[in-house]
């Protein structure tokens, strides 16, 4: 018999035993994947972005009211102090913190320590089967594959879909449904989309510089600046990442989705123009027109941008006209791509959606169909954009929900 048992050992749940355990609570973690915190280790490249300075409810999607009370309770500033605790001292790159070592591993590798230090119960490898109120309503039966155990309180950590070979693989969805509580379907965010206006087959690879803007059913929503990635499949990268979790939830209500692409924000339309018409005029020999160009962008990209415009990439560059200048202008700085759908959640690294707010207390996390029941992380209908956010938004619910005695 357990005070608190929390499924699943990703951020929010390493949290929420931390919590739980320092209040004085005899806790178990139980976690089906061989070892806790494999999620963790893959943040921001292995260096592990565990939040950022910049914090408000505007960095999030989905319930601003979750958002805004878990804030206001607990962050960035409690997490930083929280891991200077822990012994790891905070890296602070243009408000993204890292940890000092810049690696991961220490982040889990001071879990696992105060962890041990709590004496929290860590099971790992161990599959849910069931869970059911106990009978007589004083906490909770939880049946796995390596025998049953019981709590008074039970905090479910479990993750949605994103990422599935690191442990959010939606397995536990049947028995939080078959407690009542109902789940928003999970769409993948910070992902790449598949798209269509370009030959991308033959840019792929491309990486470069760009500014992308969401159009959702014709009204412009999100803009981002950064390296944009080309794939056959489509668009990636941060920028796009960033924009993402609005675009899915459009798609998934059926709207239309495009993107406009600059290829050239450091150059103002009237530059780039201005650039191309006096290219034009100093070009006195032969060069064609993507040779006069040269190394204004990667040539798969100038070459395929061209073909965009209508304008033959072997007209000669000195017998440009002003319209063949504002044509290419308009490709190289305004080009729309239809966004078809996202990548699959194998490759997202959160989800949007989750259990819907109305059944949960927004400032404890509590559920309102089951006392004594929590949720916490990416199963809370909360997603952020790139930078700390998701992180610090699973140090905030798992800090809530275990701390509530």
């Amino acid at each position: 018999m357990y005070d608190v048992i929390i499924i699943g050992a990703g951020a929010s749940g390493l949290m929420a035993a931390a919590a739980a355990a320092s209040k004085g609570a005899r806790v178990a973690l139980l976690e089906h994947k061989d070892d806790i915190g494999k999620k963790i280790l893959a943040t921001g490249n292995g260096r592990c972005n565990f939040t950022n300075t910049d914090m408000s409810v505007n960095k999030f999607h989905g319930s601003k009211a979750l958002i805004k009370n878990g804030l206001s309770q607990f962050n960035y500033s409690d997490t930083i102090c929280f891991f200077k605790e822990l012994g790891i001292p905070a890296y602070d790159n243009a408000g993204y913190i890292y940890p000092n070592s810049r690696q991961a591993a220490s982040v889990v590798a001071a879990f696992r320590m105060e962890l041990m230090r709590l004496h929290v119960d860590v099971k790992t490898g161990i599959n849910i089967t069931d869970i059911k109120p106990a009978d007589d309503r004083t906490g909770y039966c939880i049946q796995t594959d390596k025998g049953s155990f019981k709590s008074k309180r039970l905090i479910i950590a479990c993750g949605l879909t994103a990422s599935p070979k690191l442990g959010s693989d939606g397995s536990l969805f049947r028995q939080i449904e078959a407690l009542g509580h109902h789940i928003q379907k999970p769409l993948p965010a910070l992902c790449g989309f598949s798209c269509d206006g370009l030959n991308f087959k033959k840019i792929t690879g491309v990486r470069c510089d760009a500014t992308v803007a969401s159009v959702i059913d014709g009204q412009m929503t999100e803009q981002n600046t950064g390296e944009l990635q080309l794939a056959d499949y489509g668009i990636s990268g941060i920028p796009v990442f960033q924009i993402s979790s609005l675009m899915s939830r459009a798609l998934n209500k059926g709207q239309k989705v495009e993107v406009i692409i600059d290829f050239l924000p450091a150059f103002s339309d009237d530059e780039l123009n201005g650039y191309i018409k006096d290219r034009s005029i100093t070009t006195t020999d032969n060069r064609s027109l993507n040779e006069m160009l040269n190394g204004l962008l990667n040539n798969k990209l100038l070459l395929e941008l061209i073909h965009k415009s209508g304008v033959s990439p072997d007209k000669k560059g000195r017998l440009l006209t002003d319209d063949d200048c504002k044509s290419l202008t308009r490709s190289i700085k305004h080009t729309a791509v239809s966004v078809k759908k996202p990548r699959g959640a194998e490759f997202a690294q959160v989800c949007a959606g989750g259990i819907y707010t109305k059944e949960i207390d927004v400032r404890t996390l509590e559920s309102k169909i089951h006392p004594g029941l929590y949720f916490c992380g990416e199963l809370l209908d909360v997603d952020g954009i790139c930078g700390g956010y998701n992180l610090q938004w699973a140090w905030t619910s798992g800090y809530i929900a275990g701390e509530m005695q």
